[in-house]
C-alpha cells in the first residue's frame, strides 16, 4: 500500500510540475526575440545594406561628375648674368580657377555594372531570408532539447521516489526478517544507479538551457510544454516527390546557388565590355590671373571654355580582355555546378525530413499504443502485488516501463514536430505562421 501511495505521489508530483509551466515563454514569443538580435540575422541585415548601397554607387557612374578646381601661387624670380650689366629680381602672384562637368553617354560596363549590383541585393535579400529561417530551426531545436531534458529529469525523479519507497520497504522487510539482504542490497543498488541517472539529468537540462540561450540571448528557465494530447500532422501534400520538386526550386541553398551564379554571368558581361567603345560628354571653363611673369611685370589674365564629345575604343592588344572573359567564363561554369550541388542536398534534406516526420507520426501513434499497454501491465501488477502473486520489484519494473514510454513517446512528440519544421525549412517555404501553428500545441 506504502508503495502504490508513493507511485500515485510521484505522478502528481510530475502533472503539477508540467502545469507550472503553464505561463512560461513558448516557441513563437522566443522566435521573435531571437530573430530580433540574432548577431546572423543582424549581420545578414548589414550585408543587404551594403549591397543596396552599392547599387546606388553603380548608378552613380553613369550620372554627371562635376567639381572645381582652384590655385593660387606667390612666385619669386631672380636672374643675373656674369659680365652683363643688370638683373631681374621680381615677385608676383598667380591664380587659376576651373570648373568642369563630365556625363557617360555610352558606357556599356557601366549598365552591366547597374544590372549586376542589383543581382547582388537580391542575393543578399536570399541570404538574410535564409539567416532568418535558420534562426527559427535552431530555435526550435533548441526550445524541444530544453523540453526533453524537462521530461527526462521529471521522469527520473519519479522513478527515483519509487525506487527510494522500495528501498525503505525493503529495508523494513529485512529488520522484521520476511525478506533477506539480498533484497535490500537490490533495491539499494537501483537507488544508487537513479541517483546517478538524476545527476546526469540535471546536467543535460542545464545544457540544453545554456544552448537555447546562445539562440535567444537571454537565459529561459521556464518553458511551455506540449499539451498530452498534441497530435502532429502528416506532411501536406503527401507526396515525397512534390516536396522533393519543389525543394529543388524553392529550397535557400538552391536560391542563393542561382543567384550566385547570375551574379558571375554578370561578371562575364563585363568583361566583355572591354573592347566596347565608350561616348562621353564633357564640358568646362577656366580663368586664370596674374600681376607678372618672369618675362615682365604686367598684369595679365585669361578665360576659357569648352564643349566636347569624348570617343574612346580600346584594343585588345595584349588579349588580357580575352583571358578576363574565359576565366569569368570558368568562374560562371563553376556556379552552375554549385547550383546542381544545392538541388541533390535540398532533395536529400527533404526525403530526410519527410520520412523523419511520416516515422515520427507512426511513432508517436506507436508510442501511445505502448503507454496504454505499459499502464495495463502496472495496473496488473499492483493488483498482483495485493493478492500476493507480485514482488514490490515487479511493480518497481512495470512502473520503470511506464516511465520509460512516458520519455520515448515525448520525445517522438518532438522529433515529428521538429522534422515538420525541417521539412518546410529544407522546402524554402517555412515562415512564422508555421511556428504559430506549431505553438499552438
Amino acid at each position: 500500500m506504502r508503495f502504490t501511495k508513493a507511485l500515485t505521489l510521484s505522478a502528481l508530483t510530475l502533472a503539477l510540475a508540467s502545469a507550472g509551466v503553464a505561463n512560461g515563454a513558448d516557441l513563437l514569443s522566443l522566435y521573435r526575440e531571437a530573430a530580433s538580435q540574432d548577431p546572423a540575422v543582424a549581420a545578414a541585415r548589414a550585408s543587404l545594406q551594403a549591397a543596396r548601397e552599392r547599387v546606388t554607387q553603380a548608378e552613380a557612374a553613369n550620372g554627371f561628375a562635376a567639381g572645381v578646381n582652384a590655385s593660387t601661387n606667390l612666385n619669386y624670380f631672380d636672374s643675373q648674368a656674369r659680365g652683363i650689366p643688370g638683373s631681374t629680381d621680381r615677385g608676383y602672384q598667380t591664380a587659376s580657377v576651373s570648373a568642369f562637368v563630365n556625363k557617360p553617354l555610352i558606357r556599356p560596363a557601366n549598365q552591366v555594372g547597374i544590372d549586376q549590383a542589383n543581382a547582388s541585393a537580391k542575393l543578399f535579400e536570399e541570404s538574410l531570408a535564409a539567416a532568418q529561417m535558420d534562426v527559427a530551426t535552431r530555435l526550435s531545436q533548441a526550445y524541444f532539447d530544453v523540453l526533453l531534458a524537462q521530461d527526462n529529469l521529471l521522469l527520473v525523479q519519479a522513478q527515483k521516489a519509487a525506487v527510494g519507497e522500495q528501498l525503505a520497504q525493503a529495508r523494513r522487510n529485512f529488520e522484521v526478517g520476511t525478506a533477506t539482504i539480498v533484497d535490500t542490497n537490490e533495491a539499494q543498488a537501483r537507488y544508487d544507479q537513479v541517483i546517478a541517472q538524476e545527476i546526469a539529468a540535471n546536467n543535460e537540462l542545464d545544457r540544453t538551457r545554456w544552448a537555447l540561450r546562445n539562440v535567444v540571448g537571454r537565459y529561459e528557465a521556464n518553458l511551455k510544454r506540449l499539451r498530452t494530447n498534441a497530435q502532429v500532422p502528416a506532411p501536406s501534400p503527401s507526396s515525397m516527390e512534390a516536396w522533393v520538386t519543389r525543394a529543388e526550386t524553392s529550397a535557400f541553398g538552391v536560391r542563393i546557388a542561382q543567384q550566385t551564379q547570375s551574379v558571375a554571368e554578370y561578371d562575364v558581361k563585363r568583361a566583355r565590355t572591354g573592347t566596347d567603345w565608350t561616348l562621353d560628354a564633357t564640358a568646362s571653363v577656366a580663368h586664370g590671373q596674374s600681376n607678372g611673369s618672369t618675362a615682365t611685370g604686367i598684369r595679365t589674365w585669361s578665360s576659357s571654355g569648352l564643349i566636347g564629345i569624348t570617343f574612346n575604343w580600346p584594343f585588345d592588344v595584349s588579349g588580357g580582355v580575352s583571358a578576363r572573359v574565359r576565366e569569368t567564363l570558368a568562374l560562371v561554369d563553376k556556379t552552375r555546378n554549385d547550383v546542381e550541388t544545392a538541388r541533390r542536398t535540398a532533395g536529400l534534406n527533404v526525403r530526410q525530413s519527410y520520412l523523419g516526420v511520416t516515422s515520427g507520426v507512426a511513432s508517436v501513434a506507436a508510442q501511445q499504443q505502448a503507454l496504454k499497454s505499459a499502464e495495463t501491465l502496472l495496473a496488473s501488477t499492483k493488483l498482483g502485488l495485493e493478492v500476493g502473486v507480485r514482488t514490490n520489484l515487479d511493480v518497481l519494473n512495470a512502473q520503470q516501463q511506464v516511465t520509460q514510454v512516458q520519455r520515448d513517446l515525448a520525445q517522438a512528440r518532438y522529433n515529428a514536430l521538429l522534422n515538420d519544421l525541417r521539412l518546410k525549412a529544407a522546402t524554402g517555404v517555412l515562415t512564422e505562421d508555421d511556428l504559430r501553428a506549431t505553438n499552438a500545441y
